[in-house]
């Protein structure tokens, strides 16, 4: 039994460490040598779909109430999402185009409450802490406007 335990802790330990390796492989490796090595490995074969291409361009989306306190914008979604709120409200954007449109009028159905929405467009290649461009959407009962 004892050995089976051991056994089982190296398959762990090794099968993390090839994917690890694996991600280097495909992320790493390739900008410092110039090269991508065939590991041979089945699990890892067509792993670097995942690592490929990143993303330069990020959006993220925050916005303020009356108070005027920065929050993130999926906290008006009435979305199960746990965990993953953030990234489940990016996709909504990109697949419906209306979609903030209908998170302005779900989170101001019923109150006078007004909201502003915050985009701010980050470039990775360029600065990771400072937006290249901002944008402020006022929600309100009338709708979401860019004034």
């Amino acid at each position: 039994m004892d050995r089976w335990v051991t056994a089982r802790r190296a398959f762990v330990v090794v099968w993390v460490f090839l994917g690890i390796a694996g991600a280097m492989n495909h992320t790493i490796a390739e900008k410092l040598l110039g090269v991508r090595f065939n590991l041979w490995l089945p699990h890892l074969e067509y792993g670097y779909i995942m690592f490929n291409k990143n993303p330069h361009e990020v959006t993220v989306y925050d916005y303020t109430g009356d108070d005027g306190v920065r929050r993130p914008l999926a906290e008006l979604m009435h979305t199960r999402a746990i965990a993953h709120a953030d990234s489940r409200l990016v996709i909504n954007v990109v697949l419906q185009p209306d979609y903030l449109r209908e998170v302005c009028y779900r989170a101001t159905r019923g109150t006078t409450e007004r909201y502003t929405f915050l985009l701010d467009h980050y470039d990775m290649d360029v600065d990771t802490r400072r937006p290249v461009q901002s944008q402020a959407l006022h929600c309100d009962a009338h709708g979401l406007s860019a004034r």
